[in-house]
């Protein structure tokens, strides 16, 4: 019996020994001493250059595929303020205006000439809801950063934000709210 409990002991030990170096092996400094920079931007879109749509046979859903647009960013720093290159995608029920949007960003800010970010972003509008996100990974001049940001589209029209296209109205506006990651740790 005593050599039974004493067998238990150590395989009791041993599991909470390798509890322990498997939490230190885990444990990334530099995840640690990442920090967070806050922003709040306008994006717009100031052109189209390219897209191709269709409506659903039924006539129910319009299909939203490859819209390549232009547009700027307004930012409160100098991490994103610039320029924006979106490819859209989107399925929206023309009945109640609900659907889902999806595709990529890259911004080019006017602060860093050398670097751009790049990523995905999606947005859902159903019922009382129009919500999104987006991840955007920096290169160059901004490489091994990372932000991530919730998105909130602004509903037309969009006259405060013609200064952004060059006195033209946008296309479509949203606002993104979220935090610069460096050196870009989760």
């Amino acid at each position: 019996m005593k050599s039974f409990i004493l067998r238990w002991r150590l395989v009791l030990v041993l599991v909470a020994a390798l509890i322990v170096v498997t939490a230190m092996a885990g444990a990334n400094p530099a995840e640690a001493a990442t920090t967070r920079t806050p922003f709040d931007n306008i994006n717009v879109n100031c052109v189209i250059l390219s897209q191709t749509v269709w409506t659903s046979q039924d006539g129910t859903i319009v299909h939203i595929r490859d819209r390549v647009m232009d547009g700027a960013v307004d930012s409160d720093g100098d991490y994103h303020e610039g320029t924006t290159r979106m490819v859209a995608n989107a399925n929206i029920d023309l009945a109640t205006g609900y659907g889902s949007y999806w595709g990529t960003l890259e911004i080019y800010p006017y602060a860093y000439p050398g670097g751009h970010w790049a990523g995905h972003w999606s947005v859902q509008v159903n019922e009382g809801k129009a919500a999104g996100i987006a991840r955007l990974q920096g290169y160059g001049d901004l490489a091994g950063l990372l932000t991530k940001s919730d998105l909130a589209p602004i509903l037309p029209p969009f006259p405060g934000y013609a200064y952004l296209c060059n006195g033209n109205m946008p296309i479509s506006a949203a606002q993104a709210v979220g935090f610069v990651m460096n050196p870009g740790g989760e």
